[in-house]
Order: C-alpha cells, then structure tokens, then sequence
C-alpha cells in the first residue's frame, strides 16, 4: 500500500510521466506538425490514470495567449480519445479556440464589472473572483453579475482575499486557461467555505434571469453541517410528528436572497421508520439556519416534493 502511495504522489508532481508518456508525446507532436504546421507547440503530458494506455498531450496555439489544446493520445491503439487522431485533433485545436473566445467574453464582462477573474473550470460554467460578500452588498452584487454577464449559465464563485493571495503564481509565458483551470488553482481556491453565485440563461419570452446564492464548504465542514441540521429537523419531527425519521439524503441549501447568513433548505424525512423509505422521501421539513446549521426561526413541513418522474422539486422561498 505504501509503495503504491508513493507511485501515486510521483505521477502527481511530475504530471503523470512516471508511467511513460514519450511515445504519445511524439506521436501528438507529429500530429502537430503534419495538420497544424507552426500552430502548435506541447507544454506537457500526463497519464490517462487510471487507464493502463494513453497520455493527455496539452498544446499551446500559436498567437492566441488564453488557449489550451488538450488531446487524448493512445499510440498503442493508433487512436485518439477513441477516434482518427486527425478528426480529433482538429476537433480539440476548434474547441480550445471557441473555448479561449467565450473566456474573454467572460473575462471581459467580470472585469467590467468591477472583479478581475483568478480562476475558472474547464467547462468555464465556474470562473472564480477575489471577494467577501456581506449582506450590505449582496444584493446589489447579484443584481449587476447578472446584468453584465454574458447570456449563458455561470456559476461566479467569491474566493476571501486571505484565500486567493495562496493561489499559484501566474506564468506569463504559458495559456491562460491552462493556469486558471490547473488542479493547484483550483484546490487553493476551494480549500475554504466559498460563497457561489449561480446565473442561468436569460428566459427566451420574459428575458428575465434567474439566480441564487449559495455556500460551497470542504467535505469535513459540509458532514458537520449536516450532521447539525438532520439532528435539529430530528428534534423537531420528534416534537410535531412523532413516528416520522429523517429520511436519505439532503438538498442543495441556497442562501436566502440578500443575505450571505442565513440559508434556506430542506431536510427530508419519511412517514415511518427510515428502513422503510429507501431513499424516496416523499416530504422535507423547510428550515432557515445560520451558516453553522442553527436553526434560525420557524421550521414547517413542505409535502409531496417529488414529481411523477420521482425527482425532487423543492419550492425554495423568495
């Protein structure tokens, strides 16, 4: 077990080359050379762990500072990510420049907005800004996010300034994307409780934007959490509705709008002994609670809070 640790911790400070990545590094570099003459040029590799063949080759594009091109090389199979090496390659090299497009269109929005992005998810449905926000300001802050972000689904997450100053330097001499999306920036990052404020596309008909607050906590905080919440909505079951137990499983508690204290969501709890629910609480107890989990006024029961599908629809208090 230890000697496996140890070959763990290799692979991850040396980016998985370990375990051999030459030949798809040379095989990704020729693939270069043959589609994409003087456009590309390759700034590492790594293992496809936990996979036993393949490397992920990740590529600079020639006059573009934001974009990173990342291609899945298999030489063994002779495939990339599963298909021709050309149909994918071409496919990536297309997708890390509309990639490094829409990130300046993101980029570009925040910092009219007043916060200068230091981070974001490959995906870029997550961009990460320095902030603290207070119930003062909340509010405000939520209304112009939303008015100058471009129209797409975006989570902007508030990372403290004690937080953010632990983040890995920049390298002006390597992509943009490939620094604010690297595993170091965003474990620092997210390595405290953050606040994430999620935007959803503009409706079509009423071009109103929908959004919601919430907080975004380390797994030992998140247990602690709920641990404390369950054991309260217990107590109060016991009290109001004695035969009824906390059933599996938590929703995604969101941050009552215009305050970063108090966060609204529910608890589910089954009619009867738990054993017999099997996960498909079919009601929840709605609390308000301060950011350790304490109850912060009344508590009621919330019924039928399953579709016809079986999925939840929890109706989250304005």
């Amino acid at each position: 077990m230890r000697r496996w640790a140890a070959l763990l911790a290799a692979v991850g400070l040396t980016g998985g080359c370990a375990l051999g990545t030459g030949d798809d590094r040379s095989r990704a570099e020729e693939l270069a050379a043959q589609y994409f003459p003087g456009q590309l040029s390759v700034l590492g590799a790594r293992n496809l762990f936990p996979e036993t063949t393949g490397s992920e080759i990740t590529f600079a594009l020639t006059g573009d500072p934001d974009a990173v091109v990342r291609l899945r090389v298999d030489t063994k199979k002779g495939l990339c990510n599963g298909k021709s090496c050309e149909v994918e390659l071409r496919r990536v090299v297309e997708q890390g420049r509309q990639a490094a497009q829409t990130w300046r269109r993101i980029a570009g929005a925040l910092r009219g907005c007043g916060h200068e992005p230091i981070g974001a998810d490959e995906r870029l449905g997550q961009v990460w800004v320095e902030g603290e926000p207070a119930n003062a300001t909340i509010g405000g802050l939520m209304a112009k996010l939303g008015g100058c972000l471009p129209d797409l689904p975006i989570t902007v997450n508030f990372a403290a300034p004690a937080v953010a100053a632990k983040r890995p330097k920049i390298d002006p001499k390597l992509p943009m994307l490939l620094q604010l999306t690297g595993s170091k920036t965003q474990a620092a990052l997210s390595a405290k409780t953050y606040l994430a404020a999620s935007f959803a596309q503009r409706d079509a008909a009423t071009r109103t934007r929908e959004s919601s607050a919430r907080l975004v906590r380390p797994f030992e905080e998140r247990e602690k959490f709920r641990m404390r919440v369950e054991a309260a909505a217990g107590a109060w079951l016991a009290a109001n509705r004695p035969g009824d137990t906390i059933g599996r499983g938590m929703s995604l508690w969101r941050l009552r709008p215009g305050t970063v204290d108090r966060l609204v969501g529910f608890v589910l709890f089954c009619n009867g002994k738990v054993q017999e629910c099997l996960g498909t609480s079919e009601n929840a107890v709605l609390m308000t609670v301060d950011p350790q989990g304490n109850p912060v006024g009344e508590m009621r029961v919330v019924e039928n809070v399953r579709n016809a599908q079986g999925r939840l629809e929890l109706p989250y208090p304005v």
